[in-house]
C-alpha cells in the first residue's frame, strides 16, 4: 500500500468525519453573562456543519415504579460550565511501511447557553483548551473563543454540531478540536422520551456511523438512578461493520475489511436542561485487519477512545 494511502487509513480510524472550514472566523458571540443566548452560529460564514447520526432507541425496560417522562427543556437560567477530555489512539503494528502509532489528547473548557427563543439551539465557547503533545498545545492557544452551536433532539441527543474556529487557529487545531467534539458526540446515549422511565430502566440505541466503512452502532444503557432532571446512566457499546469494503478518506483506493471489533463501557450523568453531559466517562477500544492487493501484507491497526466530562 502506498505511504499516502496508508497514512490516509490512520486519519480516518476513530470514525470521524472532518468537514473543516478552509478559513476560520472574527465572529463573537452575543452572548450574555445569563443563561442564554440571542445569538447563533448557524448560517454564519466559515462555520463547519457536522452531523450527528441519528439514533434509533427501544425500551427493553422500562425501569421500577415511580416512573416519569423524560424529555429536554433547555435551563435559560444560567450558562453550563464543562470541561471534555478526549483521546484517541491509533498503533499499526504491522503493515507495508512497519509500526506506527498515534495519539491525540485535547481537554477544552466549554460554556454552553441556551437559546433564549429556539429551544433546539445551544451555543458553545471555547475556553483555552490544552494537549500534552507540545506541538498541538501550541496551535491549540489560537482557538480560545472559538464558537461552536448544536441542534438538540427531544432525547437530550445532539442532531448536528456547527464549529466556527478562530480565524488565526490552524488545520492541525481545528481538527483536533472537530474530532474530540464529534468523537464524543457520536458516542452519546440517547435517552428514550415515548414511555416515562424509573430507576433500573434499560433501552438499546442503534446507529449508523460512516467511519471509512459504514459502521453499526450499538449503546446498551441502564438508568441507575435519577434525582430530579438528573439522569445517572451506565452503558456499554458495540460498534462493527456492516460490510467489507474500506474506503480510503481522501482517496479513490479502498480496502478489505477481515477483521474489526470495537467494545467498551461508561458512564454518564445527563441533565434534562444541559445540552452537554454534566459528568461522565467511557473508553472504548479494538483493532481491525485490513488487506488490499496482497493479502499476505495486511494492514493490522489498534484503536482506542477515551472521553472524560466533568
Amino acid at each position: 500500500m502506498p505511504r499516502r494511502a496508508r497514512t490516509a487509513v490512520a486519519a480516518g480510524c476513530l470514525g470521524v468525519v472532518l468537514i473543516t472550514a478552509a478559513c476560520g472566523s472574527d465572529h463573537k458571540s452575543a452572548a450574555p453573562a445569563a443563561g442564554c443566548t440571542t445569538d447563533s452560529t448557524a448560517g454564519v460564514q466559515g462555520s463547519a456543519l457536522l452531523p450527528v447520526p441519528p439514533a434509533q432507541v427501544t425500551v427493553l425496560n422500562p425501569g421500577a415504579d415511580p416512573r416519569s417522562p423524560v424529555a429536554y427543556q433547555p435551563d435559560r437560567t444560567t450558562p453550563q460550565q464543562v470541561t471534555l477530555t478526549a483521546t484517541s489512539a491509533l498503533n499499526s503494528s504491522a503493515g507495508p511501511d512497519g509500526p506506527q502509532s498515534d495519539t491525540t489528547s485535547v481537554t477544552m473548557p466549554l460554556t454552553a447557553r441556551a437559546h433564549c427563543v429556539d429551544a433546539s439551539d445551544v451555543e458553545m465557547t471555547l475556553g483555552t483548551p490544552t494537549s500534552p503533545d507540545p506541538d498541538l498545545d501550541a496551535s491549540l492557544r489560537a482557538t480560545k473563543e472559538s464558537q461552536a452551536g448544536m441542534a438538540m433532539g427531544p432525547g437530550a441527543a445532539p442532531i448536528s454540531l456547527r464549529i466556527l474556529p478562530a480565524k488565526d487557529a490552524n488545520d492541525a487545531a481545528r481538527q483536533a478540536i472537530e474530532s474530540s467534539l464529534v468523537g464524543s458526540l457520536q458516542r452519546s446515549v440517547t435517552v428514550p422520551t415515548d414511555v416515562p422511565l424509573g430507576a433500573g430502566a434499560q433501552w438499546r440505541t442503534e446507529r449508523t456511523v460512516d467511519s471509512g466503512t459504514q459502521v453499526k452502532q450499538t449503546i446498551t444503557a441502564t438508568l441507575r438512578s435519577r434525582d430530579g432532571d438528573r439522569l445517572h446512566i451506565d452503558f456499554s457499546i458495540d460498534e462493527s461493520p456492516l460490510n467489507s469494503v474500506f474506503a480510503i478518506p481522501g482517496s479513490t483506493q479502498t480496502l478489505t475489511i477481515d477483521t474489526y471489533t470495537m467494545t467498551g463501557n461508561g458512564s454518564v450523568v445527563i441533565d434534562l436542561g444541559r445540552g452537554l453531559p454534566v459528568a461522565g466517562s467511557l473508553t472504548i477500544s479494538g483493532g481491525r485487519t485490513l488487506s488490499g492487493d496482497d493479502p499476505t501484507k495486511p494492514l493490522i491497526q489498534q484503536m482506542s477512545f477515551t472521553e472524560n466530562w466533568q
